[in-house]
């Protein structure tokens, strides 16, 4: 015989299954956007902090800028100011050779190349 269940409770039971199943998409759905929302917050907190950096960089370099004026001044006074502008020319392109060298090095470790390799 029969369980016992008639054509409504066959219905209704047939109408929860399709609410949970609707209620499932809906709650993947906003799961979905949820995520949506926290990476593009975390993009708005990066555009900040690469806002910030490029200010703070940009404050750096006319400081630094000040820095090498104030010193070509100087030294303009103590040994003319020809031989100050080479000496201050050639200490910058020497640094710069520098930091520039210690860059390769750090790459070619990142990167795997040895000194044979290179």
């Amino acid at each position: 015989m029969d369980r016992g269940e008639n054509p409504t409770e066959q219905e209704s039971l047939a109408a929860l299954l399709s609410r949970v199943v609707s209620d499932a998409e809906q709650v993947a759905r906003a799961e979905i956007e949820l995520q949506k929302a926290k990476v593009v917050a975390k993009i708005d907190d990066a555009r900040n902090a690469i806002l910030l950096l490029v200010a703070a960089i940009a404050i750096a370099s006319v400081a630094l800028t000040a820095l090498v004026l104030g010193v070509l001044l100087v030294l303009a006074q103590l040994i003319g100011p020809l031989a100050a502008t080479a000496a201050m020319v050639c200490s910058l392109v020497a640094l710069s050779a520098l930091l520039g060298w210690f860059s390769m090095r750090q790459f070619k470790r990142l990167f795997g190349a040895t000194e044979d390799q290179a």
